[in-house]
């Protein structure tokens, strides 16, 4: 059984059609070419494959770290995903600029997913300004150190 999946990817409505309800968000976004989302474990242990749910609040909206692998695309349905190709509008976003300055990737694999889960810290409601928690990466793990 296939089925139409409409929601916002990137800032752009899309619609996902005949697609089997057992896929993977991951899965989805790699065969259409967005490969910046990496799979690394398929089993939610390395946020490799961290993209970010956009949910409206009362305060504005809240930027969720989920990972890929495990989320299925008809979860996706009338929600708003974040990739790391859409984190900026031209040129780096702080984050992904900040990761360059300090040096924050070694060969690169797992860099995407950590870039999602601190985009996501970046927006959180009382961050303290130039403040991270360092528990929103606790789900990213990194092979190379």
């Amino acid at each position: 059984m296939s089925s139409s999946i409409s929601f916002t990817l990137n800032r752009r409505a899309v619609e996902a059609v005949g697609v089997d309800p057992n896929t993977t968000l991951l899965a989805w976004l790699r065969e259409r070419g967005l490969t910046g989302t990496k799979e690394g474990c398929a089993e939610g242990e390395c946020g490799a494959c961290a993209v970010v749910l956009v949910e409206p609040g009362p305060d504005g909206a809240r930027y969720v770290p989920v990972n890929s692998c495990l989320f299925l695309l008809a979860s996706a349905a009338g929600r708003e995903v974040l990739t790391v190709e859409g984190v900026a509008n031209g040129g780096l976003h702080p984050v992904q600029k900040a990761m360059v300055d300090l040096g924050g990737s070694q060969c690169g694999y797992c860099t995407p997913g950590f870039v999602m889960s601190l985009f996501a810290e970046y927006y959180r409601p009382g961050r303290a300004e130039g403040g991270f928690d360092v528990e929103s990466i606790a789900g990213n793990l990194c092979r190379c150190t």
